[in-house]
């Protein structure tokens, strides 16, 4: 599969659609993966023996994004290309979730990220026997390829970005594959936390974030300091459009290294968007 056959499925109305599974904070290949995602972040891999203790106590729910498939259809039949071969399937229900080798998109995906992240091509296992402190059952014999992480946090040093007694929870430590940011996964995996924090245990009424303040965004000097191409989209006003609003402003919050071993001080924006 290539690309042609993600804008196909998207030309037949067929949404990106993603699944969250819980990263093991006790697994060295879940952390290793997570170390490599946070390397092409470019943001806070220092930080992942840290969060293997926040994972532990329930504070962080770091959670994989691996790619899934939703179409809305009425009997009609959704068309998958696997190499040069069709293959149809049916779909009759109303509203259908289709996983793994359903997803008429999901290896093509696969292979788009793992063709510019070969360290990447090794599927992982679903071993987190917690999320959020509670105690869950892992489908060890479910693997997956990774193709980003998001985080749920109840608690940290501020707390206007997450207090668990208000039921306010901070999404953090969003990555996705630089080679799939055009597709809508990142809209998808947001919509699927968002989902997730209003339903129970959480009961989330208020979600809040901090980014790098939009400013920064057009400073082409820094971003080529740090040896990076500016980000694809403007990330302040993406979550601005999501229906976030600033509330705070941290000058010299953010401290990035550049090539030269100096460090340049970025200014933090943090959003929040009530639910209820």
């Amino acid at each position: 599969m290539t690309e042609d056959t993600i804008q196909f499925a998207q030309k037949r109305n067929v949404s990106a659609k993603v699944v969250l599974i819980p990263w093991d904070p006790e697994n060295a290949e879940h952390i290793e993966r997570l170390y490599i995602q946070r390397v092409a972040c470019g943001w806070h891999s220092e930080m992942i023996e840290k969060w293997r203790g926040m994972q532990r106590e329930g504070k962080k729910a770091i959670q994989w994004i691996v790619s899934s498939i939703s179409s809305k259809c009425y009997s009609w039949q959704a068309i998958a290309l696997s190499g040069n071969s069709v293959q149809h399937i049916a779909l009759t229900e109303r509203y259908r979730q289709v996983l793994s080798e359903d997803d008429p998109t999901k290896e093509a995906k696969i292979a788009q990220h793992v063709s510019q992240c070969p360290e990447e091509k090794d599927p992982l296992f679903d071993t987190a026997v917690s999320l959020r402190g509670v105690p869950r059952v892992p489908s060890e014999s479910l693997s997956f390829v990774p193709i980003g992480h998001i985080s749920l946090d109840s608690e940290i040093r501020d707390p206007t970005l997450a207090n668990k007694r208000e039921h306010l929870y901070r999404i953090a430590t969003f990555f996705i594959s630089p080679t799939l940011e055009s597709y809508g996964i990142g809209r998808t995996a947001m919509d699927t936390i968002e989902s997730m924090a209003l339903k129970a245990p959480l009961h989330a009424k208020a979600l809040a974030l901090n980014t790098v303040a939009k400013e920064h965004h057009y400073d082409t000097e820094k971003w080529i300091a740090y040896g990076r191409a500016p980000p694809k989209i403007q990330v302040q006003e993406w979550y601005e459009r999501r229906g976030y609003k600033v509330y705070k402003h941290e000058g010299d919050y953010f401290l990035q290294k550049n090539q030269a071993g100096n460090i340049w001080p970025l200014t933090a924006v943090s959003l929040r968007k009530n639910l209820v």
